[in-house]
């Protein structure tokens, strides 16, 4: 199977660290993944205990993707989220896809 263009990025967090993982996140997603002209969509996704945080990021290609993940501050935050251990980082390749 080839590379696809989204990641998927799992995080176990503190329940206390869960609102600044989310705000870190989401400063990452407005300043750097969603101004970059790869970009197609990226969501924060929280669980319902609050103890772990998942980020989608879908970009235009493979080599869109791989970019992105190369640059120093994304890198940063996806290996080092403060208040988090990484617990998923997997590649995905879309096989099926279901709209309204």
């Amino acid at each position: 199977m080839s590379e696809g263009p989204v990641l998927i990025h799992i995080w176990s967090v503190d329940p206390a660290q869960e609102a600044a993982c989310i705000e870190r996140l989401d400063e990452l997603f407005a300043n750097q993944i969603a101004t970059d002209p790869g970009f197609v969509s990226a969501r924060i996704l929280d669980s319902q205990d609050h103890a772990s945080v998942a980020a989608v990021i879908e970009m235009r290609s493979v080599e869109d993707r791989r970019r992105i993940e190369q640059l120093p501050e994304v890198r940063e935050t996806l290996d080092h989220l403060h208040g988090a251990a990484n617990l998923i980082l997997r590649l995905y390749h879309q096989v099926k896809a279901f709209e309204a």
